[in-house]
């Protein structure tokens, strides 16, 4: 038998990043996705958006297991120039909005799941 379902419908929090690849292992699965590219950003310091792009780092964030077998997104991140001059931040990474936040290596659901 074969389903076809969407992956945003299982796991709509990555609804905001783009996914590149699926491995399904007996004993892990790993997303692979990426943060959109040309989209503009808002400093977190002070504001001013800016779509002007540095690099890219990858992030290995855990996820809620699926199927009882654990869940890694590795998630190619961009880092972008603030183009604010006055600004003390030069750069700065871009969070994948309901799936990421600073310096957190667990994905915002899986937070949530083991705070309760």
């Amino acid at each position: 038998m074969v389903c076809d379902v969407e992956l945003e419908v299982l796991l709509p929090h990555l609804a905001a990043v783009q996914v590149e690849g699926l491995e399904a292992g007996t004993g892990l699965i790993r997303i692979t996705a990426r943060t959109r590219d040309g989209i503009a950003v808002a400093c977190p310091d002070c504001g001013r958006s800016s779509d002007w792009e540095h690099s890219r780092y990858v992030r290995h964030v855990t996820d809620e297991a699926v199927g009882g077998r654990p869940v890694v997104i590795d998630l190619s991140v961009r880092r972008l120039y603030c183009e604010n001059p006055d600004c003390p931040k030069t750069t700065f990474a871009k969070q994948a909005d309901g799936l990421t936040a600073r310096y957190q290596r667990r994905t915002r659901p899986c937070r949530g799941w083991l705070s309760r």
